[in-house]
């Protein structure tokens, strides 16, 4: 059976771990594969395309599914942020490589936690700022959470031994959780406004 997009995907996850995003290059996935080098790019143009089909198999892998029967609107969000967190954690560097890429199955976009609103009135454009607002704050968020702790529970040394308020302390789920807390209170309070106005 010949190479496939997929095998260079499932291969690229799997070296992730090993070397981090800066040191995953197509010519270690070859070697990895046991193919030459050309023989990926008849699958893949470049690195970023690589990236997109890499970001699209974990979010695949990772994301729920359907939101569960009578969650209400801020709750399904926060189980969507929680689920999006968890599945960059997954992979060393996972929020950089999910970061600024583009999925490459639509229907892993799934349910609109605010379709409701929608369907009352709301402009769809106002429901894609506040979705943007959460998924902007959980990416940077991670992508903070894995400089200071690369390899989970391993606090790289250069962030020094005792955290200031400014740095991750040893808490980091409650930071987590209080940030989100604080982006959603201020997401909805938002989309409250604008239905009133």
């Amino acid at each position: 059976m010949g190479l496939t997009r997929q095998d260079i995907v499932h291969a690229g996850l799997r070296l992730l771990n090993d070397v981090g995003l800066n040191g995953l290059t197509l010519r270690l996935i070859a070697q990895e594969l046991g193919v030459k080098a050309p023989a990926l790019y008849w699958h893949m143009k470049n690195k970023q395309e690589l990236l997109d089909e890499m970001a699209t198999r974990m979010y695949a892998d990772a994301m729920p599914g359907r939101v569960p029967e009578g969650m209400g609107e801020q709750e399904s969000l926060e189980l969507a942020a929680r689920a999006l967190r968890r599945m960059m954690l997954a992979y060393r560097d996972g929020a950089k490589v999910f970061a600024g890429t583009f999925l490459t199955d639509d229907s892993l976009l799934g349910d609109n936690p605010l379709q409701s609103r929608v369907d009352a009135g709301l402009e769809p454009h106002l429901a894609g700022r506040a979705l943007f607002t959460v998924y902007s704050y959980v990416i940077g968020f991670t992508i903070e959470e894995q400089a200071v702790y690369p390899v989970p529970g391993e606090r790289d040394p250069r962030y020094g031994a005792t955290p200031s308020p400014w740095v991750f302390d040893e808490d980091v789920e409650g930071r987590f959780g209080d940030g989100l807390t604080m982006v959603l209170n201020g997401v909805f309070a938002w989309l409250d406004d604008k239905v009133a106005s």
